[in-house]
């Protein structure tokens, strides 16, 4: 395919240099025209992008020394950015959705028709940057998920958003494509891009083609900070010069150790706790729970206006007792209240199954006991880098349900009602084989908790963006697993073991 590389200049619009219109506050832009010498250098070429003017050093803020030099050079020499001022390039300015998104839409459209043409002009009243939202839309690559926030900053997640497919596939390779996977499946590397990242594929897969690295020796990738000037330029380099792109030399460990890991590590902290309105304020109450597991405290100090009645204390210790039950690798399983004349209350989270002393060596002894079985699965290569969540549950899974026994005389105050039960004894009941399972998953950072009624319990997990419900006590047949209660959802599993009507409806 030929591309008129001629009409680069006006068909890349110099989008980061627009100013704002005295009325309206909206952008104009303005391409400018080529030289001579930026005619000259882009005739006759056949490759996409060319060079099509020369840098003469016109932005003072721009240092030979400056990370971003030769990028902001490289940029402006294939007429992608300007200045934002006739000597100023601005680095660490920001950038506009509606800029990254005119950018990508007419990179697209020279990409594959050579030239911008196919866009036109916003019509008289309409925001300058409309016809490339409305291209970019038609071609399938952009939802609406930016309407109203197109003069916002662009984070760095977006940036990747928008760039990932304004090219098709075809123009990039992917040569740390391998790398990228394992590395990223280690934990160790760009960790800061979680399930929860907005545009995770997207970021990921612009590592794998070298147009990312991150901001440290781990490849952070910083996903919420604002984009800068100086990044966008960087960005567009690799974008159309594939011999600037980035080839990782990341070290990875030959396998994921999970030593150091703490039980309170484990559990993620609220942003905030608030006070328990009543016993049916189970956010306040889950949001409580979590913020003392992940001090590693095992009480919790409220303070009413007034003192409780009996009964709303009664239900309060209910609800918490409740809560922690979720958490059960944490091996809490119940509560004690005291209510005082002053309005405060005092919670204590223990087990029944010990004294709160015995407690402390049970859980110590439980994570290094589930740490050994983490590493040694691992080291055995039974669990490996590229894996999925659902293909490491499954292992988790498969292994609990070989080393550990259901304990037909276990008493209320059987070890076998801990995680401590299953991995250590070998021995164990629905909430043994419940904590031990869901403490397995959560040395992998696999989001689990737990569900029960009144006589069982079983582990819900979010497994690669989709829950399951997964039941370790039932898939143990005395020596043979049975994958049936493997991967249930949340049909499957109440035809199973119902639970109360307002936890389904969840």
């Amino acid at each position: 395919m030929k591309f008129r590389f001629a009409l680069l200049i006006a068909a890349l619009a110099l989008v980061l240099s627009v100013n704002a219109l005295a009325n309206g506050g909206e952008a104009s832009i303005t391409p400018a025209a080529p030289t001579e010498t930026e005619t000259e250098a882009g005739s006759g070429s056949t490759a996409p992008f060319a060079p099509l003017r020369v840098y003469d050093s016109r932005f003072a803020d721009v240092k030979s020394g400056d990370w971003f030099a030769p990028a902001v050079i490289s940029a402006y020499e294939y007429g992608l950015l300007d200045g934002r001022g006739e000597k100023t390039f601005a680095p660490a300015g920001s950038v506009t959705i509606a800029e990254m998104l005119t950018i990508a839409a007419r990179l697209h459209a020279i990409y594959t028709t050579g030239s911008d043409d196919c866009i036109p002009a916003a019509p008289l009243g309409k925001s300058w940057y409309q016809p490339y939202v409305d291209y970019l839309q038609d071609e399938k690559l952009l939802d609406t998920s930016f309407e109203g926030f197109y003069l916002l900053p662009a984070s760095r997640a977006q940036m990747a958003g928008i760039f990932a497919f304004a090219l098709p596939s075809e123009w990039y390779e992917e040569p740390n494509a391998e790398l990228v996977t394992t590395a990223y499946a280690s934990g160790d590397f760009i960790a800061d891009v979680t399930l929860k990242t907005p545009y995770r594929s997207e970021i990921l897969l612009m590592y794998r083609r070298g147009l990312l690295s991150g901001t440290d020796d781990a490849g952070s990738f910083c996903p919420d900070r604002s984009v800068s000037r100086a990044e966008v330029a960087a960005l567009l380099t690799r974008v159309v010069e594939p011999e600037t792109r980035l080839t990782l030399t990341w070290s990875v460990a030959p396998y994921h150790s999970a030593k150091g890991a703490t039980l309170a590590g484990l559990v993620e902290a609220p942003q905030e706790t608030a006070l328990p309105s009543s016993a049916k304020d189970t956010a306040a109450i889950d949001s409580l729970v979590r913020d003392m597991l992940a001090h590693g405290e095992h009480t919790i100090t409220l303070q009413y206006s007034k003192v409780l009645t009996s009964s709303a204390a009664t239900a309060l210790t209910q609800a918490f007792t409740s809560c922690v039950k979720t958490y059960c690798e944490q091996m809490y399983n119940a509560v004690s209240c005291k209510s005082y004349s002053t309005g405060k209350v005092s919670l204590a989270f223990s087990s029944t199954a010990c004294t709160d002393t015995q407690l402390e060596t049970y859980r110590t002894k439980a994570l290094a006991a589930a740490v050994k079985v983490h590493d040694a699965l691992w080291e055995s290569g039974e669990l490996s880098y590229g894996m999925s969540q659902y293909e490491i549950a499954q292992v988790y899974y498969q292994w609990l349900c070989e080393h550990c026994r259901y304990d037909d005389g276990a008493g209320d105050d059987s070890l076998s009602h801990l995680a401590y039960g299953a991995l250590v004894n070998g021995l164990a009941v629905c909430d043994g084989y419940t904590g031990a399972y869901n403490l397995l998953l959560k040395l992998e950072g696999i989001d689990c908790t737990a569900l029960f009624n009144d006589s069982h319990i079983w582990t819900v997990a979010k497994l690669d963006g989709r829950t399951y419900h997964i039941d370790v006590t039932w898939g143990d047949q005395y020596g043979r697993t049975d994958l049936r209660y493997f991967g249930m959802s949340e049909e499957q599993s109440y035809q199973c073991h119902p639970w109360g009507t307002a936890d389904k409806k969840k």
